[in-house]
């Protein structure tokens, strides 16, 4: 005994459709909400990967009260403030600290504060050694902070930018942090290093 189909059994006047051919509509029909489906899907997985992508990683440090971070690819090691006076010449930044030896090689030490155009750091808590940047004049620097306070993911840098020149960056929780370029802020030194 067959059952009569939905669209017609011939005895209402509608022509019955062949079961080879209702099967092929009924996939034709369920390949078109798969497909549907899989577009809606890939969509909200693309807006959450866009939402969830992650800013750079960023090493954040405590300079004179504000917060600022590095980029975690131009650092190279944090350790303790340590380093040594050497003679000044007459074309030493007064931001210069003095050097420091890590493996062999001469680091440069500056306080961060004064690079950013504030007053000396009486206690630096952190000494951060930055990879070399060829567009930095000098090969070697070590960067003076108050604290390195760990490492975190920072969105995007925002267009605000504060009157010293340097952009900031907003945090999840609403706080502005300010996001240092070691080129920029070797910019303005002028030391040849000679």
């Amino acid at each position: 005994m067959t059952q009569p189909s939905d669209r017609g059994d011939g005895r209402d006047g509608a022509p019955s459709v062949p079961p080879e051919q209702e099967r092929f509509e009924q996939e034709r029909f369920a390949r078109h909400i798969l497909a549907e489906r899989a577009a809606t899907l890939a969509a909200r997985h693309d807006a959450g990967m866009a939402d969830a992508t992650p800013g750079r990683s960023m090493l954040v440090l405590d300079v004179g009260g504000r917060e600022c971070c590095l980029d975690l690819d131009a650092v190279l090691r944090v350790t303790d403030p340590m380093w040594s006076d050497m003679p000044r010449r007459a074309d030493c930044p007064a931001s210069v600290r003095g050097v420091y030896g890590y493996q062999g090689d001469l680091y440069t030490v500056f306080d961060l504060a004064m690079l950013m155009e504030e007053g000396e750091q009486d206690a630096p808590g952190a000494m951060i050694l930055l990879r070399s940047v060829s567009s930095v004049p000098l090969a070697r620097i070590a960067l003076l902070a108050g604290a390195a306070r760990g490492v975190m993911d920072i969105p995007a840098t925002a267009p605000s930018v504060l009157p010293s020149g340097f952009p900031t960056a907003l945090l999840p929780d609403g706080r502005h942090v300010v996001v240092l370029d070691p080129v920029r802020l070797f910019s303005s030194v002028r030391y040849s290093g000679e």
